[in-house]
C-alpha cells in the first residue's frame, strides 16, 4: 500500500513538472524522481532532486533515502546515508521510517563496525521491532518467536550476541525462541570460557561504540579573530595504544556564516584521508563536528598530523592556559600533542582552530 502511494506521487509530481514545469521535491520522491528525471533527459527535474538529496541528513529522512539509494544503486549517497547513521544510529531507531527500511538496508546497517552510543542490545531489539512490523505489513497480527527469527533471516547473524553482558543477554534469550537452543550454548561457552565453538556463528568482537574526545583549549578568544585565508592549522598526535581518529571539532565563524574546509589526516607526508566540505557555524564559540568518511587507525608510538584548511570570513580562535601536550583518556591510554612543521597559520599545542580531536578505542 506505501509503495502503491509513493508510484501514485512520484507519477504526480513528474508530469506536474513536464507540464507545469514545477516539482515538490522531498526526500520521499527524491530518487525515484531523479531515476525518470535521468531517463528522459529532464535536467531541470534532476537538478532539483540532486539539490535535495545533498541537503543536510536528519534522522527522519535518513531511513528514506537509504533504501532508495540501494533500490536505485546511488552507491554515492549510501554510503553518506550508512555514514550518518553510525553516528547517530540511537536516534533513527526510534523513526517510523526505520521500521519501513527494506531488509538490504537494515542488513548495511547491523553490518556496520561503528554505532556510536547504541549497546548491541538496543540494535537487536530494534531489529526485532523491525521484523514484527514487517510481519503486521503481512497480514501477521501476532508473529510467533519462529515466524520472527525467519523474517530476520541472515540478519539474526550480523548481531554480536557474543560481546553482550551476560545479564544482557539473558534477560533477551531466556522467555525467547529466536535463538536456538545450540546458537544459545554457544554463546553461553563463549561467555563463560572465552572459548570460540566452531559452531558459534556470530561475531565476537564488539563494535567501536565509545567515543572519546579530546578538548585542547581552556579560552576561546573574542579579542583576536583568526583569519581564515588558505593558512593551514595543524597538530601532530601521537597515541599510546591503536585508536581510530574519526574527527575534530572546528572554530566556525564569529556570525554565522560558512566555510569551505579541507581537513587531512597525514603520516609524514603521505596522506591518509582527506575531507572536502562546507561547514556552516552559528556564529557561537561552540566547535562544529566535523567527522571523516572512514576513520584512519592510528598506530601506537607512530606520529600522525591532523591539518585543516579553513577559507572564509574570520572564526573565533582557541587558546590554553597551559601549552598541555598530554591527555590521559584512561590509565592505560595516552594521547600526545606537539607542534607541527606544516602549520602555516601561527598555530601550536597551545592555540589555533582545531578545539576538538575525536577517537574510538
Amino acid at each position: 500500500m506505501v509503495t502503491i502511494l509513493l508510484t501514485s506521487i512520484v507519477f504526480y509530481v513528474y508530469y506536474r513538472y513536464i507540464y507545469c514545469e514545477k516539482a515538490d521535491v522531498s526526500a520521499a520522491n527524491a530518487l525515484p524522481l531523479m531515476y525518470a528525471a535521468k531517463k528522459y533527459f529532464l535536467t531541470g527535474l534532476l537538478a532539483k532532486c540532486k539539490e535535495t538529496v545533498k541537503k543536510p541528513l536528519r534522522a527522519s529522512t535518513v531511513c528514506t533515502l537509504l533504501k532508495h539509494s540501494i533500490a536505485f544503486g546511488e552507491d554515492e549517497l549510501r554510503k553518506k546515508c550508512l555514514e550518518f547513521l553510525s553516528q547517530n544510529v540511537r536516534e533513527v531507531i526510534g523513526t517510523a521510517t526505520f521500521m519501513r527500511l527494506s531488509r538490504d538496508a537494515i542488513n548495511d546497517v547491523v553490518s556496520l563496525d561503528i554505532l556510536r552510543g547504541t549497546p548491541e542490545r538496543v540494535l537487536f531489539e530494534a531489529c526485532v521491532k523491525w521484523a514484527n512490523f514487517q510481519l503486521h505489513e503481512l497480514g501477521n497480527e501476532n508473529p510467533s518467536d519462529e515466524e520472527i527469527r525467519d523474517m530476520l533471516g541472515s540478519i539474526l547473524y550480523k548481531i554480536r550476541f557474543p560481546s553482550m553482558t551476560l545479564r544482557e543477554f539473558a534477560d533477551i534469550t531466556t522467555h525467547s525462541k529466536i535463538l536456538s537452543v545450540e546458537e544459545k550454548l554457544d554463546v553461553y561457552v563463549y561467555m563463560a570460557k572465552g572459548e570460540k565453538l566452531e559452531t558459534l556463528k556470530f561475531l565476537s568482537n564488539s563494535r567501536r561504540t565509545q567515543e572519546s574526545v579530546i578538548d585542547r583549549f581552556t579560552v576561546v578568544s573574542s579579542a583576536y579573530y583568526w583569519n581564515c585565508h588558505g593558512s593551514q592549522d595543524a597538530i601532530c598526535v601521537e597515541t599510546s595504544v591503536d585508536m581510530y581518529f574519526s574527527g575534530v571539532g572546528l572554530y566556525g565563524g564569529t556570525e554565522p556564516t560558512t566555510h569551505q574546509v579541507t581537513l587531512k589526516v597525514l603520516k609524514e607526508t603521505e596522506t591518509l584521508s582527506t575531507l572536502v566540505m562546507e561547514m556552516t557555524s552559528d556564529g557561537s564559540q561552540t566547535p562544529v563536528k566535523l567527522l571523516l568518511e572512514n576513520p584512519v587507525l592510528f598506530r601506537a608510538n607512530t606520529s600522525y598530523t591532523v591539518a585543516a584548511v579553513i577559507k572564509g570570513p574570520r572564526t573565533w580562535q582557541g587558546n590554553s592556559l597551559h601549552n598541555k601536550p598530554t591527555y590521559d583518556l584512561s590509565e592505560s591510554v595516552t594521547i600526545t600533542l606537539s607542534d607541527s612543521t606544516v602549520s602555516k597559520n601561527g598555530s601550536s599545542i597551545g592555540r589555533g582552530q582545531i578545539p576538538q580531536l575525536f577517537f574510538y578505542l
